[in-house]
This record gives structure tokens, C-alpha cells and sequence, in this order.
């Protein structure tokens, strides 16, 4: 019998670490955090005899297995790591020294692990890796301790941000142990680090970094917004399991490793494409835009916040971020076909992008972009489709209430709904609402030689005419001797453009809606793109 022992690790409550603060250094120096301490310190705190080669980029060397090691890392990905011990006491001390290495440089993060002891000559690895993910972890997170800091005793001040005991006064702020780790100038320092270097358009170009959401681009004296865009794969658990099927007998153990660890670097690299094409579409714009740049001072506005795997947070100054997210979604599908471990089957995503201003509370504007990503896989599952999808809204005052109850109170109206969000990416037979569509429409209202650009009464009297109903938009074509309203080519639906709606959907409240908060950086770099992805952009 050749045992081993099985170790899963994951963390808890992330999104709470990472976006809980109102300031973007902390909430960068959060994410930085979970990434090392999900990878970097987990190599680093292996035995001896392990099979990773580099400890900051987690290469690993597939030559070394587990019969001749300590410990063999399986793979990293998705959130989990998870790693072959030779003895539960070597399991045992590596988690001793993650785990205090956790508690002294990252407070407040929680870290779960999870240990199965594995008979490789009788078990499928397969089987054993999904229990110990699906069950033991899933076990552990829900039997955990709650974490219950205590909050002072005698005279204290709570920290500015994390409502923990403040330890230390830094710019005239209390700050508590977590906000201190975050904030640390080494962590920044390496989360600016580990960007250029995956994304090294941006060291190339010389442009500022933004530290902080004033940095996105906001203007003295105007409303300034930002965008929070949130992405996330479809179906990747599916194709993990299909991949655990596939080797699901003890003879393929070594298979299964090989393939899992081949899915989870392609997912990876496929991913960071993705993220790689959004910045050069944003470059690309500052570069053949000198007025663009200039009105940025050249200062990036664009920060990725969680990067390296199919879950994905960026901001942007809020008028880039529909551009931006159909960028990544365009591209994640491109750079998964293109990736062996997918077999010519390109993976599909969602995005949720929640434009919100400046300083709203971020924690609550990251979790409208996460429903509104969910708002977009939602309407996948319904309608059967196998694609790509995003989602998006427009919090020009504060949001209470769920994503539903907003769009219930806010764009319901007798004859219907007055959205077409959420759209799927690419032109279909199922449904128009998809963004060649929108992106049509709007384009019709703001091309700067239309008949609508510049005309803010009669887009708004049209914008009151469509929640009034189809009898209101005819009358208000009567009223200003109008033919007929803009036309998409990819609607194929007739009567909309002389009432305004499709049914019980309307067509143009939303491309109305964000006239003022789009702005086409496609067009800024006309050679970012062929024709035929034109064409096919554009629905024709």
C-alpha cells in the first residue's frame, strides 16, 4: 500500500477582505495579500523535497513526482490549491507554518485546510481530490470558529475602516492590524510589481498607476464615476469534473494530474490574455488619442484589483467600462479556443459592470457588479444558450434593495419592461437583446453626425414617450415629424422602430440611458480590429 495524504486550502469570506474598504490602496493590498498567501507562501512553506521550481510564479517542474519527494503540488487554481504529502506530519507542519505566517502578515484573513488520507494504488486521485474539496473543505468552512476579534477594552479608537481596534495613528487615521498589512508599502509595492509584470503594456507606456478611485479620472466640481467590472467564467466547475471523469480509475492517477495541472495553467493563461487585450484596448486609446490622455494626465485609468484566474475585478473610470468589459469577454472566449487544454472549445463568461460615483461605498458597488454578473448567467440558463452574456447598471443615487426590486420599482412600467439588460454578447436567433443590438442603438444617438447627438429635449421627450407606452412614441414621432426611430440591422423585429418596444420589452430606454456614460474606445483604435470582427460586432 503506498499512502499519502491529500491537502486542499482555500480561504474564507474573500470578498469581504478584499473590497470592504473605501480605498483602493486597501483594497489592492487585500487582494495582493490573498494571492500570496494562496500561492507564494504556500511554496514557501513546503518541506525540502517539492516540485516547484520558482516560488513567485509557481512553475512547476512535472518531472518531479510525489515517489521521490515530500511534497508534490497538484495544481493551484480557482481559488484552491491543493498538494500530495508523503506523511501527515509533513502535511501537518506545512499547515503550522502557513497558517502562522497568515496570522502574522495577513490579519484578519481566513485560511481553511483540509487533509484526506489517499491510497494511491487502490483510490482514483480524481474522486479524492473532489470529496476533499466538496466535502472536507466545504465541512471545515461551515464547522469553523467564527472569527470574533475583540473590539477594545478601556480606551481604544476604532480603525477608520475595518471597525477593528485601531493599533496604530498612520496620515491621521487609525488604522487597525489588517488595514496596516494592507496598506504596507511592500505589499503595495509587490501588487504593482506582480501587474507590470503580467500586463507590461503599462510599464511600457509610463503611465501612472492609479492608487486611489480619485485616480480613475475624476474631474473637480463634476459628478465623477467609476466602474466596477466583475467577470467570471461559465461552466469551469463542469469541465473539471468532465476532466475527474475522464481519469477516474487508480491506473490514470498520474493522468488525472497531468490534466487537471494542464486545464488550471491554460485557465490561467487564457485569462491573463484576456486581461492583457482590456488593458490594450485602453492603451491603444491613450495612444492614438493625445487628448484622451492629457485628460487623464497620464494617469492609467484602469486598475485591475483580482487578476489571475477566470474570476476577474477591474475599475475604470466609468465611462470605459462597458468597452472594457465586452473587451475581456471577446477575448477570453478567443484566448480559450486557442488553448490545448480546451480542445478547440472556447470557454464562455459573464460581466456585471456597476457604475457607480466616485466615492460610494465600493464594498456595495463590488456586490451589485457580482449580482449583475449573476443577473447575466441567469438569463443564459433560461434560455438555453451556451455563450457569453453582461449585465449592467447605472447607480446614479444610492441602491437599495436587490437587483430585482430595483428594476421592478425603477424600469417597470404597464406595458412592460423598459430594459433590455441583461444581453447576451453576440448576435443571436434566440433573442435581440444582445449587444450588437445595443451597441447599434447606441451608436445611433450618440454619433457626433446624427440627427440625435446634441438634441437633449427631444432624446428626453422620446426617453418619456417610451415610458408612457407604444401609443406615446408614435405620437411623439407625429409630433416631431419623425419617420421612424433608429434602426438595428441584427433586430429582427418589426414595429419597433415606430413604437418603441418589442413586445414587452423595450428597445432604446437603454441605450438612452447611457448616452452620457459610454464611450466607444473601439473606435479610438480602429486598428485594434478587422473587418470581420467589425461586422460581426455590428451584427451585419
Amino acid at each position: 500500500m503506498t499512502e499519502y495524504i491529500l491537502t486542499a486550502i482555500d480561504t474564507t469570506q474573500i470578498q469581504g477582505y478584499i473590497f470592504g474598504s473605501n480605498r483602493l490602496q486597501e483594497n489592492i493590498g487585500g487582494s495582493e495579500l490573498v494571492e500570496v498567501a494562496t500561492h507564494q507562501w504556500v511554496y514557501e512553506a513546503l518541506p525540502a523535497a517539492h516540485n516547484v521550481v520558482n516560488m513567485t510564479t509557481g512553475e512547476l517542474d512535472n518531472s518531479r513526482i510525489t515517489d521521490n519527494l515530500d511534497a508534490e503540488v497538484i495544481y493551484a487554481g480557482g481559488g484552491n490549491t491543493v498538494i500530495l504529502f508523503r506523511t501527515i506530519d509533513l502535511a501537518r507542519a506545512f499547515t503550522g507554518r502557513l497558517t502562522r505566517r497568515v496570522l502574522r502578515e495577513a490579519p484578519g484573513l481566513e485560511v481553511v485546510v483540509a487533509h484526506r488520507r489517499f491510497d494511491w494504488e487502490r483510490e482514483a486521485l480524481s474522486h479524492v481530490v473532489s470529496t476533499t474539496l466538496s466535502v472536507d473543505l466545504a465541512r471545515k468552512k461551515q464547522n469553523r470558529m467564527p472569527s470574533t476579534p475583540l473590539l477594545g477594552l478601556g480606551v481604544t479608537v476604532p480603525c477608520a475602516s475595518t471597525g477593528l481596534v485601531a493599533s496604530r495613528i498612520v496620515e491621521k487615521k487609525p488604522v487597525s492590524l489588517e488595514t496596516r498589512a494592507k496598506s504596507d508599502a511592500k505589499v503595495q509595492d509587490q501588487s504593482t510589481a506582480r501587474l507590470k509584470a503580467k500586463l507590461s503594456q503599462i510599464e511600457q507606456g509610463n503611465w501612472d498607476i492609479p492608487r486611489d478611485f480619485d485616480d480613475l479620472g475624476r474631474v473637480k466640481g463634476e459628478d465623477s464615476y467609476i466602474a466596477v467590472v466583475h467577470a467570471d467564467g461559465n461552466g469551469i466547475g463542469r469541465r473539471v469534473d468532465a476532466i475527474a471523469r475522464r481519469y477516474d480509475t487508480p491506473q490514470q492517477n498520474r493522468d488525472y494530474i497531468e490534466a487537471i495541472r494542464t486545464f488550471s495553467q491554460s485557465l490561467e493563461r487564457a485569462a491573463t490574455q484576456a486581461l492583457s487585450s482590456v488593458v490594450d484596448l485602453m492603451a491603444g486609446a491613450f495612444i492614438a488619442d493625445a487628448e484622451l490622455a492629457n485628460r487623464h494626465q497620464q494617469k492609467f485609468p484602469l486598475r485591475p484589483i483580482v487578476f489571475g484566474g477566470d474570476d476577474v475585478t477591474f475599475v475604470c473610470h466609468g465611462s470605459y467600462g462597458l468597452s472594457l468589459a465586452v473587451r475581456y469577454l471577446e477575448a477570453f472566449e478567443a484566448a480559450t479556443q486557442h488553448e490545448p487544454a480546451f480542445e478547440g472549445k472556447p470557454a464562455y463568461a459573464c460581466a456585471g459592470v456597476a457604475l457607480v460615483k466616485t466615492h460610494y461605498p465600493f464594498a456595495r458597488a463590488y456586490r451589485l457588479s457580482e449580482e449583475l454578473c449573476r443577473s447575466a448567467k441567469q438569463m443564459l440558463k433560461q434560455e438555453g444558450i451556451d455563450g457569453s452574456a453582461l449585465d449592467w447598471h447605472i447607480a446614479m443615487s444610492g441602491i437599495t434593495g436587490s437587483l430585482e426590486a430595483i428594476r421592478y420599482r425603477e424600469y417597470t412600467v404597464r406595458q412592460g419592461e423598459l430594459h433590455m439588460r441583461p444581453v447576451l454578447l453576440r448576435a443571436s436567433t434566440h433573442t435581440w437583446r444582445n449587444w450588437p443590438t445595443f451597441y447599434t442603438l447606441l451608436d445611433r444617438f450618440i454619433d457626433e453626425d446624427g440627427e440625435w447627438f446634441d438634441r437633449r429635449n427631444k432624446v428626453k421627450a422620446l426617453r418619456e414617450a417610451l415610458r408612457d407606452g407604444p401609443a406615446a412614441v408614435q405620437e411623439f414621432l407625429r409630433t416631431y415629424q419623425i419617420e421612424q426611430l433608429p434602426r438595428a440591422p441584427s433586430l429582427n423585429v418589426s414595429g419597433y422602430e415606430t413604437t418603441g418596444w418589442a413586445g414587452d420589452r423595450c428597445v432604446y430606454f437603454d441605450a438612452i440611458e447611457m448616452m452620457d456614460f459610454f464611450t466607444d474606445l473601439k473606435k479610438n483604435v480602429p486598428a485594434s480590429r478587422n473587418a470581420s470582427q467589425e461586422a460581426e460586432h455590428d451584427g451585419l
